[in-house]
């Protein structure tokens, strides 16, 4: 007999400085129209702007926080959480957690405070706090397709990308619908596969967590193919969600940023990853694997040089 879970999807955002941004990620969540209950588990990683204040602003005056028997506040040793539902739509619960302390940067991991909400669903997605979801029922379509698919782990879409001039285009892995997604395809990108921010997937199928996520220094790359190996793979061609391209904040900033000495590091880290990639697949995907990791060492190789001639 098949587990009873409290919530059918549980949605991850990390925030970090992203002020200007996450109201859209936060009325992204508000508008999914779905005939289940879905939590929002919101994390502000200590930011230094205005975001946390934001935040608070939305629950405070769109969540009924007087509804004891649903809301509460608690502060805990890691932050203050806030956790309500939806004045109007009944199917959505925030949770927000406000942490003490920048974990990103002492490399300490947020995922643990999140059991409470992501061990009782049955589903995950991520949006990010400077993404957002644009179609009302995208977690509905996605939720009603692994629901009537139980050999499938994922189902993901195409995306707008909005460009920082504030432009914007489509972005689609795939001209149209394909069933089943090979999984060749993802070596040739790697994490860059699908946009976070677009999945919807079983995450009981990520337990046990395979030797190559433990070496793995990014999430998406293990996390998607972990999806592959574990099941099958659908892509929806329709746009549902809009992810900012080198937006404040985001990873990509974040890696402009590096010093030479942590480029090269990751650039280990990297080639460690995919080695254990290779091991752990038993070579089967070998060839695939090599061209990612030559792809992965030039890409390095190039941030090195950026590196070296802003320096002189």
């Amino acid at each position: 007999m098949e587990q009873e879970y409290k919530y059918m999807v549980c949605t991850r955002c990390f925030t970090f400085n992203q002020e200007n941004y996450v109201v859209d990620a936060l009325n992204g969540f508000v508008k999914q129209e779905t005939s289940f209950p879905v939590v929002y588990v919101i994390v502000d990683d200590d930011s230094t702007d205005n975001t946390a204040d934001v935040i608070r602003k939305y629950v405070r005056d769109y969540f009924d926080v007087e509804d004891k028997s649903v809301a509460y506040e608690k502060d805990l040793d890691y932050g203050h959480v806030i956790f309500a539902r939806h004045k109007t739509n009944r199917n959505c619960f925030f949770a927000v957690l406000f942490l003490n302390e920048n974990h990103h940067s002492k490399k300490k991991a947020k995922t643990p405070y999140l059991k409470e909400w992501t061990e009782n669903s049955k589903y995950r997605a991520i949006c990010e706090g400077d993404d957002f979801w644009t179609a009302p029922d995208k977690l509905q379509v996605q939720v009603a397709f692994l629901e009537s698919h139980r050999d499938f782990s994922m189902c993901f879409h195409s995306v707008n990308n909005i460009l920082p001039d504030g432009s914007s285009r489509v972005y689609s892995r795939y001209p149209e619908d394909v069933e089943e997604c090979p999984v060749e395809d993802f070596f040739h990108v790697g994490g860059a596969y699908a946009p976070t921010c677009s999945m919807v997937y079983d995450w009981r199928l990520l337990k046990p967590m395979p030797s190559f996520r433990k070496v793995a220094d990014v999430g998406d790359s293990p996390l998607i193919l972990t999806l592959f190996l574990r099941g099958k793979v659908h892509f929806m061609k329709d746009v549902m969600a809009a992810y900012r391209v080198n937006s404040a904040g985001s990873w990509s900033q974040k890696q402009k940023k590096l010093s030479l000495s942590q480029i090269m590091k990751k650039s280990r880290t990297a080639r460690a990853y995919w080695d254990e990639v290779d091991r752990y697949t038993e070579r089967k995907y070998a060839r695939l694997i090599r061209q990612r990791k030559l792809h992965t060492w030039l890409s390095f190789g190039k941030s090195m040089y950026y590196y070296v001639l802003n320096k002189f």
